[in-house]
């Protein structure tokens, strides 16, 4: 009875099983742990990736989950049996001490002559213990203004031979860096940082780059986000928001206040943040003020992040971009 049950189980057909994900790029270490690790300098960890399928590789997207990841990839098509290096270097300046984590997901195609094109993710990690002696406040600064701007940021070092800032070079001609004399105890030197009214109008990502007299960290890099609006053009309060969690805290949110200069109505048509799961409502109607809420969620919070929040406008027309930054908790 049992064989004639098994028989026509099989008569009927069974669904079939699930095909086996892609995995035709491969690595051979997809984790690099570093271990315990001095925060400041950049950490750095290279990948080599190996097309091991059949076919033409082609990587798409190599995409982190941390603003604070810059990624250099080498060549993204690959025939089979050939390599490609990708290497990751973590901002720890705006990372939090003890245990972290940071992935990437690299995302491929594989395509054969006579078959469909086929999709596939490899998920690569870096580990390590952050512990700091040099603290720099804010790790990170943003601009949002229509003129001219400055920012004052500090290097620390509670060691007993504190590190000097050397010189500081920016990524961008519009900003400029002055390095203020070290003093005090622990020691500490002030950074200036300047963005020029003749900076083009739009949003940038640049860096900062600090050079101490330090072998163990030679150099510090502070990102940069630079919002410069048109003369005339509807103004955000606060320019840029920075959200604080509190211990235990589990999410965050701040409000934003929107105005046209020439007090004429402001209408917002929709807002979105290019960081997936940071939420933005916003005020219906028109009138002279509009609010725009932004909420940092558990799932985002336990880290620090930035990101930046793009509000439409259809009264009276436009774009206002909005950086955003958050401690963690």
């Amino acid at each position: 009875m049992t064989t004639l049950i098994f028989v026509a189980a099989l008569a009927t057909g069974q669904p079939p099983a699930p095909a086996a994900p892609l995995a035709a790029l491969t690595c051979a270490a997809p984790l690099g742990a570093k271990g315990d690790v001095k925060a400041g300098p950049p950490l750095a960890h290279a990948f080599d990736l190996a097309h091991a399928g059949a076919g033409t590789l082609t990587i798409t997207k190599v995409e982190a989950g941390c603003g604070c990841l810059r990624r250099a990839l080498g060549a993204t098509t690959l025939q089979p049996g050939e390599k490609t290096r990708l290497v990751l270097e973590v901002n720890t300046l705006t990372q939090p001490d003890g245990p972290n984590r940071w992935q990437v997901a690299v995302s491929y195609t594989i395509d054969e002559p006579g078959a469909p094109a086929r999709a596939g993710e490899l998920l690569l990690q870096i580990t390590a213990t952050l512990s700091r002696d040099v603290t720099v406040s804010p790790p990170q600064v943003a601009f949002s203004t229509a003129g001219a701007a400055q920012q004052v940021l500090t290097v620390a070092d509670k060691r007993a031979k504190s590190l000097t800032i050397l010189k500081a070079a920016a990524s961008a001609a519009h900003l400029t860096v002055e390095i203020a004399p070290a003093g005090g105890t622990p020691r500490a030197q002030s950074v200036t940082i300047k963005l020029e009214a003749s900076a083009p109008a739009g949003h940038r990502d640049e860096i900062v780059t600090l050079y101490t007299d330090d072998p163990a960290c030679p150099e510090l890099h502070i990102p940069v986000r630079v919002l410069k609006r048109a003369a005339a053009a509807v103004t955000a309060t606060p320019e840029a928001v920075s959200i604080r969690l509190a211990p235990g805290q589990t999410d965050g949110s701040a409000l934003v206040q929107l105005r046209a200069p020439d007090g004429k109505a402001v209408s917002v048509s929709g807002a979105d943040s290019d960081l997936p799961g940071v939420q933005v409502k916003w005020s219906a109607g028109s009138g002279p003020v509009a609010t725009v809420r932004v909420t940092v969620p558990e799932a985002l919070s336990a880290k620090p992040g930035r990101c930046t929040v793009r509000v439409r406008l259809s009264e009276p027309g436009g774009e206002v971009a909005i950086p955003v930054s958050w401690t963690g908790r």
